[in-house]
């Protein structure tokens, strides 16, 4: 099906106009069929070396992961000792999905209908915890000015607002069942406790931490700003195991007033004095299937 959509997709006028006038690289059908193949070898590769197997055949079985949403004919046919705690779909269930997903009959060529289930597909699509309109909320929530301005080209910050916090919040409440987190709520008859009776702020946060992330399963803006803001709390971060930069060993002393800093650039919202080191270092020896 796959090769069958490549080949649709050469064959169409569009694809065939922008061939002729250079935006696209003329390629033959088949030369169109082999980046295909290689895109998803590239992607599949990519995948092992983040789990960090180097063989097919220890991924093949490694039971590395539970399975969401199945239920135990198909785990026993297809996925046998594989660990599902909430069950789900039957084969015959999965079956009248998968039939429901067939192409649309009224457009020639036939084409699969996006239901938006890897990318958000405005209004049409599936819901997603992660939506736009929610990431907008929370950037006005903590002050973050997403719109760029014509100079920079930048996102600028502004004051925390707590009204657009209350707002954010309930459109959390108010929002799609998304995870099964959802279905939880909290119900108690016990007494509240003084605040008197919890600890200070300073000390909860010591016991905050982030997972082992090396920097090739995020990215450098991403590791670098989890450890600065857990720095920032007095938690702790790890390096995981792809080490850092030795420039992140020094404290950030050259943040102007907008917030950036020519040593990291890439960064916005610093403050003189911010660190960008984990608090713990971690090594990794004769590990395989991690890639550069």
């Amino acid at each position: 099906m796959a090769f069958e959509t490549t080949k649709q997709w050469w064959g169409a006028e569009t694809t065939q106009k922008k061939m002729n006038n250079g935006r696209v690289p003329k390629m033959s059908v088949e030369e169109a069929q082999e980046n295909y193949k290689k895109s998803i070898e590239g992607g599949l590769l990519k995948i092992l070396s983040k789990i960090g197997i180097s063989l097919l055949t220890s991924y093949h079985g490694a039971q590395i992961f539970e399975a969401i949403g199945l239920g135990e004919d198909i785990i026993a046919t297809c996925f046998k000792g594989t660990t599902s705690r909430v069950g789900g779909l039957s084969l015959p269930e999965l079956a009248s999905e998968t039939a429901m997903m067939r192409p649309e009959a009224k457009t020639t060529p036939a084409k699969l209908k996006n239901y938006g289930y890897y990318k958000p597909v405005p209004k049409l699509g599936e819901y997603h915890a992660n939506s736009a309109d929610l990431a907008k909320l929370l950037h006005n929530t903590i002050g973050l000015d997403t719109k760029a301005s014509p100079a920079s080209g930048k996102a600028s910050t502004k004051e925390p607002n707590a009204a657009n916090y209350e707002i954010f919040k309930q459109s959390l409440n108010s929002a799609t069942l998304a995870n099964l987190r959802d279905l939880l709520d909290f119900s108690s008859d016990r007494r509240a406790i003084s605040i008197d009776e919890v600890e200070p702020i300073e000390d909860i946060m010591k016991r905050f931490c982030t997972g082992a992330m090396s920097l090739g399963a995020l990215s450098r803006e991403a590791h670098e700003t989890l450890a600065i803001a857990v720095n920032r709390v007095g938690g702790k971060s790890n390096s995981g195991e792809g080490g850092e930069d030795v420039l992140r060993g020094k404290d950030i002393n050259d943040v102007d007033d907008k917030g950036e800093s020519e040593s990291f650039p890439h960064l916005r919202g610093l403050k003189n004095g911010d660190s960008a080191n984990s608090y713990v270092h971690q090594i990794a020896s004769g590990r395989f299937g991690v890639t550069p």
